[in-house]
């Protein structure tokens, strides 16, 4: 195997595929970096045994072949080299060593055989369709700020991407929040299954669509691919039954609030600073056209601010997380947040006024 490729075309391939690589493997293999070049093309296949990134990128190939090196050191080998050098490789007679130069320097790779690399890459027929990269990174972003870190419930620990009569929904849930956002229903994906999109996933396949303008989805109730025209990235799925979220959105809250996003993101952000270190609590006192919020901490310390508000019902008292309120405003783009109160001990409605596609759920906090 020998081919040449310009330093940046061969970064920003790697630096999709490296990504989902864990540092320090059990499994050799799952620490190295599959290159297989061929038709003038470099091919190169990352995968941690759940997640894989193949990217693809031109290239000058001498001589076809394939082989697997240290994804780590491939990457800050290319990432230190200068900008626009090419860089050129070649694997040696007995398949155990990977030359790499580049300008002045060179670099020796020990390989490993690229038989014992997993393919994860193949998927079974399933449903496909479309989505721009704009669109997914948006609803995926909206929803994975509620996902579970590391819950024994594993089903929690993803998005639940599912059809919804008209609607294609992206949902996750910790129990302490949640988070919903839809979109029209694509063409041809009605029959789509049910699945839930490990966090690791959508993290890297939001940093993906962010680069792509279309992203072609295809979905099986196993493993779910997402193609652009540069990078495949191919996931199990999580095997589990996501809880029935419907039941705890509280649609009968009647009682509205609207802040302006600006000032409550400022407010709580400034008496969050007082708050108690581990629970980051705030209290909403809210009245008629007024809301107070409030915070203190076992030093005794305390910080209070007021804000205008609209708002023409009853007096209550809610406890939130500072953090969580924080970041549904953050994933919020119109100038208000509206709030749907039942009182201070019931689950909290909050939608942008300017995306009610949109939704989230705060569950109260004991203040």
């Amino acid at each position: 195997m020998k081919f040449s490729i310009t330093r940046d075309v061969l970064l920003k391939n790697l630096s999709h595929t490296q990504s989902v690589v864990e540092k320090r493997s059990s499994i050799a293999i799952l620490s190295n970096v599959r290159l297989e070049a061929k038709d003038n093309k470099l091919v190169t296949t990352a995968t941690d045994n759940d997640i894989a990134v193949q990217g693809t990128a031109d290239a000058f190939v001498e001589g076809a072949g394939v082989t697997t090196v240290n994804a780590h050191k491939l990457y800050e080998i290319v990432r230190k080299l200068p900008d626009g050098v090419m860089i050129s490789a070649e694997l040696s007679a007995d398949g155990s060593r990977l030359s790499v130069s580049g300008g002045k320097a060179k670099f020796s790779l020990a390989c490993l055989d690229a038989n014992a690399f997993p393919d994860m890459t193949t998927v079974e027929d399933g449903v496909t369709f479309e989505l721009s990269g704009d669109l997914l990174r948006r609803l995926l972003t909206k929803a994975q700020f509620a996902a579970s870190v590391d819950d024994t419930r594993q089903y929690l620990n993803g998005v639940y991407m599912h059809v919804q009569g008209d609607k294609l929904r992206f949902v996750a849930t910790d129990g302490h929040r949640l988070a919903r956002a839809e979109y029209p229903l694509p063409e041809g994906a009605a029959d789509m299954p049910s699945v839930i999109i490990p966090r690791k996933t959508v993290g890297e396949l939001r940093k993906l669509a962010e680069e792509a303008k279309n992203v072609t989805l295809h979905v099986t109730d196993k493993k779910i691919q997402f193609e652009t025209s540069e990078v495949v990235l191919t996931s199990k799925v999580i095997d589990g039954t996501f809880p029935d979220y419907e039941r705890v959105i509280p649609y009968d809250n009647k009682l509205e609030m609207d802040v302006s996003r600006q000032s409550l993101l400022q407010a709580v952000d400034r008496v969050s600073i007082l708050s108690h270190e581990k629970s980051k609590s705030v209290k909403f006192s809210i009245a008629p056209n007024h809301l107070t919020i409030s915070a203190n901490n076992p030093d005794q310390e305390n910080a209070i601010e007021d804000l205008a508000i609209s708002y023409d019902a009853q007096n209550m008292d809610v406890g939130f997380n500072a953090k969580y309120v924080s970041e549904i405003g953050q994933l919020m783009d119109g100038e208000d947040v509206k709030f749907y109160l039942k009182d201070g001990n019931s689950p909290v409605l909050l939608k942008d006024p300017n995306d009610m596609d949109t939704l989230f759920v705060l569950m109260p906090m004991r203040i």
